[in-house]
């Protein structure tokens, strides 16, 4: 079953049965991101993956900081515990971006793994995502990127004070393509897929109000 062949009395059903509205909705932007994909040309995904490449390079150097500084925190506090604070919730969130920058670096076989894993209930009472082998997401939503619960910031900055400057540094630099007080990369895929007639409810930066009165705020198009 398809996200789009799922209307109306289905979803009460799929409801019923345990599906989640969240996994439906994220059933309902992966179906949208796939049928767009298959409509570009090679020379279209070519250049959508030249403009995320600043925010890869973000994010491949904040893995590096997670490894050096969070790596044998968390394995020992959260993961060799099973007390995960980061994958314990189903509902994490997720931006339409997040999904496009996914998609572009992943593998078909990676995203039909994503597309089951919404496609029946969650009772796992961790998050939907989360594989045998960990995340399926070749490269994981900005928020559970950025997240770092307190106890584990407690003991790393008491071991390495320069992580805190560090960390905030590299929240600075995650607001250059994702907060739109001026044209944002997360903004403008939104903008992209829509240009191509997707229709998703995680488009936020088109639909949150929050979001909409930053952009309207900093005399950005909304």
């Amino acid at each position: 079953m398809s996200a789009s062949t799922i209307e109306g009395p289905e979803i009460e059903s799929m409801s019923a049965r345990g599906f989640s509205e969240y996994n439906h909705e994220q059933q309902r932007s992966l179906t949208a991101i796939l049928k767009a994909f298959e409509n570009l040309r090679p020379s279209e995904v070519e250049r959508l993956k030249e403009s995320i490449q600043p925010y890869i390079h973000l994010r491949r150097a904040l893995e590096e900081y997670n490894r050096c500084y969070f790596g044998a925190v968390c394995k020992r506090v959260c993961f060799e515990t099973g007390l995960s604070a980061c994958c314990g919730f189903e509902s994490i969130v997720t931006f339409f971006a997040d999904h496009v920058i996914n998609f572009l670096l992943s593998r078909p076989d990676e995203i039909s793994a994503m597309m089951r894993a919404v496609s029946h209930p969650n009772r796992s009472e961790k998050c939907v995502y989360l594989g045998r082998e960990g995340c399926l997401w070749s490269m994981s939503p900005v928020s559970c990127a950025m997240f770092f619960c307190d106890a584990a910031k407690k003991t790393v900055f008491e071991e390495h004070p320069e992580a805190e400057s560090m960390l905030q540094g590299f929240r600075d630099s995650e607001k250059k393509f994702t907060w739109p007080t001026k044209p944002v990369l997360f903004d403008q895929l939104e903008k992209t897929f829509m240009g191509l007639g997707v229709e998703s409810p995680h488009l936020y930066f088109h639909c949150s109000p929050g979001l909409l009165r930053l952009k309207a705020k900093a005399g950005l198009q909304t």
